[in-house]
């Protein structure tokens, strides 16, 4: 018994080290032997072995969430090496749509090159990230924990909007988008309104991913490779952690409260799952969420899968990285976290 509490441990702290290493510039450097690391211990423990590393997904039955993650991240990339959109309004609305429709990452990325102060890129990426909770698209946990379950996007859009305003990037935060594309904008949101459709999700990215690759030709750079290097490895030690039976234990944990937590369930579970995204991965957590909700039999999944979702989500540092503005956005962060934790109690109470 010892051996297996042991494989759990030292194969889920992987994602606790990626998490420390995601604000530095070298931070895929520092990814990669975090990644070479954690699959040297898992075989070093007996978690698993080299041929394994092709028949993980299969047997955790998570083939087709790591497809969707996949072209997910690919199709964020190729959306921030096309540019910003064609988007009128005020900042927070521009902001929130870009991280609804071309994820939050990305748009935060585009949004920041056009920040006059470091204060006004964590506001814009933090609007951006708000806009993650109301699209399929936005954020990896509504990739994945949305699939499906209309219910988490009708309970989170209302908080996405909510956490989009309350951060409320000002005029002056924002440089009007030169060369936003109207082509490009219709098509992205086209994108994201079908993604809505159950099963459709997959099938929208991938016509989201040509379609934008062909509408690139004024692209402002090269494209992207970090983010999506990055994600792989996030999924990668998400699965060791799976397979080293972190996701069973979570279940199980879950389960033994989840009946006398009552309504405080709900919002303890989203401030716990915000802070776990925090120190660790929004997209490494959003796969071990799924992984437990799929070992975790005797719970209302709706409740569950709500506030799992709203944690990663509301957690996840990414967009301020991508801003460059962590510092700056720290405490706009955490006020956005007790409004999802708020959010979440009164939902559970209704």
């Amino acid at each position: 018994m010892e051996a297996v509490i042991t494989g759990i441990v030292v194969c889920s702290a992987p994602l606790v080290l990626l998490g420390l290493v995601s604000p530095w510039r070298w931070r895929l450097v520092g990814a990669v032997l975090v990644a070479l690391a954690g699959v040297g211990t898992g075989a070093a423990f007996g978690v698993l072995t080299l041929s394994d590393l092709w028949v993980v997904p299969a047997g955790v039955g998570m083939n087709t969430s790591l497809i969707l993650m996949g072209l997910w991240c690919v199709f964020g990339a190729v959306a921030r090496t096309a540019g910003p959109l064609s988007i009128p309004g005020p900042p927070w609305l521009v902001a929130m749509v870009m991280g609804a429709t071309l994820g939050e990452v990305p748009a935060a990325a585009i949004l920041s090159v056009g920040a006059r102060s470091p204060k006004g890129a964590a506001r814009l990426a933090l609007s951006a990230a708000g806009g993650g909770m109301i699209g399929r698209l936005g954020d990896p946990a509504m990739v994945i924990l949305g699939e499906g379950h209309p219910m988490v996007l009708a309970v989170l859009l209302p908080l996405g909007v909510m956490c989009a305003y309350v951060v409320r990037p000002r005029s002056e935060d924002l440089v009007s988008p030169e060369g936003g594309n109207t082509a490009r904008t219709r098509l992205v949101v086209a994108v994201a309104l079908v993604a809505l459709v159950p099963g459709a999700a997959m099938w929208a990215v991938l016509a989201g991913i040509l379609g934008l690759a062909v509408l690139a030709g004024d692209r402002r750079g090269h494209v992207d490779l970090v983010s999506p290097t990055w994600n792989i490895i996030a999924m990668l030690l998400a699965l060791l952690a799976i397979v080293a039976g972190l996701s069973e234990q979570i279940a199980t944990g879950l389960e033994k409260v989840g009946e006398v937590a009552d309504w405080m369930g709900p919002p303890a579970l989203t401030l716990i799952a915000a802070l776990c995204t925090a120190i660790s991965d929004g997209t490494a957590l959003a796969l071990l969420a799924d992984g437990t909700l799929d070992r975790a039999v005797s719970l209302d999944a709706p409740d569950l899968r709500i506030a799992l979702a709203a944690g990663i989500s509301v957690g996840g540092l990414g967009p301020l990285i991508a801003a460059g503005s962590i510092r700056a956005g720290l405490r706009l962060w955490i006020l956005q976290v007790v409004l999802a934790v708020a959010w979440l109690g009164v939902w559970a109470c209704i």
